[in-house]
């Protein structure tokens, strides 16, 4: 049975402690039930002491009594910091300890990449480094290689990768300066410049070269030329990729978000009329993104749509691994020209795309169809987290999307692993297989992701809440300490569901009060809310 001392926290027990004693409780946050007594009742009057002892009965005054008022407040407890669980996966998904031994066992490159930079860039996540060694190995692919699935559906390997961390602390810039140094050496014709308008990033995909082409400096000229083979199947390398985000809200920018979501798809033929350009034709795309944003700028530059129309749900969204911990630093550094040339083999043995034909169509470009024997496994996965996304689940909406791609991630994975191995390979002959083991790597990797997504969301969620409680109490001060349920979530253009949820926080934390009433004595009782007067004082009415 629940003690009654249990309905009272143990900030109430202690104010009301200094109440009886007549010592002040001013800034001790208070439940709704301990601030309307004190609101109202003086222990240091004998009928009202009289009518707390009957209102709270013998046990809660022995309570009350045994708590010291001159002693510090007790510590505010921290609301749960992560509620967004990660669902785990059912034993028919899950990897067997002999499956995760198998997956060690591929993939080599990857690993000593990751083991390279994580000596390098001593202070940057591993996982970090291991989202830039999969981004080389895509660019390095490009559209050449693809796995037809049972669904009738072609993978392509290319991936959109966002790096999501505080500034300076993790380091992200470092990271993302070691895969362009070894983007550099490999394959630098595979980097494209960075993108000004939409219009000139369809010229860039679609391959054709900048107006000041013949005032560059004959590299930089033979660079672009090599370069426009790939013209769609390029990386882009970006910083602050939250700053991409931002710009697409506005006119000049209109029509990237969906270039860029359409790109994501590998389309073989896309084209556009542009004002400048004329008809820009883009063939072959397959595009790979990586860059870095913090969790506030990437807050502020998106809108809920991105977390629901598949924009957001393209990128894998890579925080700090849970366990972080900066390695030591080297003593000396080597410059990573072993890796760079494991990756260059591989993009030179791959099937080059074809000049463009001086009369007639272009002639179409070769991409290998990749033999596969991991179908089984990737059901399973699949399935699991097809049932996560069930109307009935209790999975955020804003990961539903996510959730959907993730077993294509995935296959990208696999296939990307594959490719390294069989370039690492002795012997031309050798052929590219997708096997179990790559498999069950790319899905240890895809796992690790999904609890990814959930720390950013939670990290985000955690900032907007904050944010919008602090408007909260901010327009509750500014309107007398108190206001209807409906003028807040009109005053702050926020949804009433999102305003309800930051209210019953507000309430657990014992800053606001809420009641309701009947306007008139008729109709729906009006629900209001009130700054909590023992923390905010007593607002001074409004004139």
């Amino acid at each position: 049975m629940t003690s009654p001392a249990s309905s009272l926290s143990p900030h109430d027990l202690y104010a009301l402690s200094r109440a009886f004693v007549g010592m002040s409780w001013d800034g001790v946050p208070l439940s709704p039930a301990a601030a309307l007594l004190l609101a109202h009742l003086d222990p240091n009057q004998p009928e009202d002491l009289r009518f707390l002892r009957k209102v709270l009965g013998q046990e809660l005054i022995q309570a009350i009594l045994a708590v010291d008022p001159n002693a510090p407040p007790p510590e505010v407890a921290a609301r749960p910091a992560d509620l967004n669980i990660v669902p785990e996966l059912p034993d028919a998904a899950r990897l067997t300890d002999a499956q995760i031994r198998e997956a060690h066992h591929v993939g080599s490159w990857l690993t000593e990449y990751v083991t390279w930079a994580g000596k390098a860039a001593n202070e940057t996540p591993l996982m970090f480094h291991q989202g830039a060694g999969l981004y080389l190995a895509a660019v390095a692919v490009g559209r050449r290689l693809y796995i037809r699935t049972p669904w009738r559906q072609q993978v392509f390997p290319n991936l959109y990768l966002m790096i999501v961390a505080l500034s300076t602390y993790y380091r992200k810039s470092a990271g993302l300066n070691l895969a362009a140094e070894v983007a550099r050496l490999a394959l630098p014709h595979m980097i494209m410049p960075q993108p000004g308008s939409p219009e000139n990033f369809m010229a860039m995909l679609g391959g054709i070269l900048p107006p000041n082409f013949s005032d560059i400096p004959q590299a930089d000229r033979s660079r672009l030329e090599k370069g426009n083979r790939f013209a769609a199947q390029r990386g882009l390398l970006r910083d602050e990729l939250s700053g991409l985000f931002k710009s697409m809200g506005r006119d000049y920018m209109a029509g990237l978000k969906e270039l860029i979501m359409t790109l994501y798809d590998c389309p073989a033929y896309l084209d556009s009329n542009t004002n400048n350009k004329g008809l820009v034709v883009i063939r072959d795309a397959a595009l790979s993104i990586l860059g870095a944003a913090t969790p506030a700028e990437l807050g502020n530059a998106l809108t809920v749509n991105d977390w629901y129309n598949g924009n957001l749900a393209r990128f894998v969204l890579l925080t700090p691994e849970p366990d972080y911990h900066e390695r030591t630093a080297p003593r000396d550094s080597h410059a990573p020209v072993e890796l760079a040339e494991r990756l260059r083999k591989l993009h030179e043995r791959l099937p080059e795309p074809p000049p463009a034909a001086a009369l007639g169509d272009a002639p179409d470009a070769e991409a290998w169809s990749l033999v596969t024997d991991f179908w089984s496994a990737c059901h399973a996965y699949e399935q699991a987290l097809r049932a996560m996304t069930a109307p009935q689940s209790t999975l955020d909406d804003r990961l539903r999307a996510i959730y959907g791609r993730l077993h294509v991630q995935a296959i990208k994975v696999a296939i990307l692993l594959a490719a390294l191995d069989w370039s690492d390979a002795e012997g031309e002959r050798t052929q590219l297989k997708v096997t179990a083991a790559h498999w069950y790597r790319a899905q240890m990797i895809a796992e690790e992701w999904r609890a990814s997504a959930h720390r950013l969301l939670a990290d985000l969620g955690e900032n907007e809440e904050g944010r919008l409680e602090e408007r909260i109490l901010s327009l509750l001060k500014a309107n007398a300490g108190n206001a209807t349920v409906r003028d807040l979530y009109r005053t702050l253009r926020a949804p009433r569901k999102t305003v309800i949820e930051a209210l019953h926080a507000l309430e657990e934390d014992g800053c606001v009060l809420r009641t309701s009433s009947l306007v008139g004595g008729r109709g729906r009782p009006t629900e209001r809310v009130e700054l909590n007067a023992s923390i905010y004082g007593t607002p001074r009415d409004k004139n």
